[in-house]
């Protein structure tokens, strides 16, 4: 075995236990908060010896900057491939890609939410680092939502009146309203009745 395989082998592992690091954070950050998360509890669950975590990361608020940026991707690349099964209708579109995430959060037991808005309220103004990832997630997923709503206004599934950035705006600001909702009330009802209103109320 050569110098070069072995270094290989070593970055591959190292990725590896990067990566299942930043899956065990988003986990327990979803649900117990960055505060109420505590490295070593990440570590043990992942079984990564504590003095090794800097090896990784170079502290926690990196390491959960880090986390923002892999679960908004995870998002960002769920919400593509829908998007290309529907891209003649943006109401349909925006309808099955948050249907899924409302799936995927009962599945959960409606406990977590949404990783970037509760740590939005819990670190939003004292993290730089996280805050930036944040203002990224929001940006790319702007991005692809303003033309959505664009498109569905020149196919008159929603109001004109009202400028499709604006639109969005109110979408983002409801629906992780919402989904604080949904953590209290441990169900998706009032959620589901949101997206309705939204979509089939104030956006015609």
């Amino acid at each position: 075995m050569t110098d070069k395989t072995v270094r290989y082998t070593r970055s591959e592992k190292t990725e590896a236990t990067r990566d299942r690091l930043l899956e065990a954070g988003i986990s327990l950050l979803s649900e117990q908060g960055y505060h109420g998360t505590g490295l070593k509890q990440i570590l043990d669950l992942v079984k990564v010896p504590k003095g090794s975590f800097y090896n990784y990361f170079n502290s926690k608020e990196q390491f959960t900057a880090e986390i923002i940026n892999e679960y908004s991707d995870w998002l960002l690349d769920a919400f593509d491939a829908i998007l290309e099964k529907q891209p003649d209708d943006p109401r349909s579109a925006i309808l099955q890609a948050y249907d899924v995430l409302i799936a995927h959060f009962e599945a959960e037991g409606c406990q977590k939410g949404c990783l970037i808005g509760n740590l939005a309220a819990e670190i939003g103004g004292s993290s730089d680092a996280c805050r930036d990832a944040m203002r990224r997630t929001l940006r790319l997923w702007k991005q692809r939502f303003v033309v959505l709503v664009a498109e569905g206004q020149s196919k008159g599934q929603f109001r004109r009146d009202v400028p499709a950035e604006a639109l969005t705006d109110l979408f983002w600001s409801t629906w992780e309203g919402a989904l604080l909702r949904m953590r209290i009330d441990r169900d998706t009802v009032k959620l589901r009745q949101q997206l309705d209103l939204l979509l089939n109320t104030l956006y015609r």
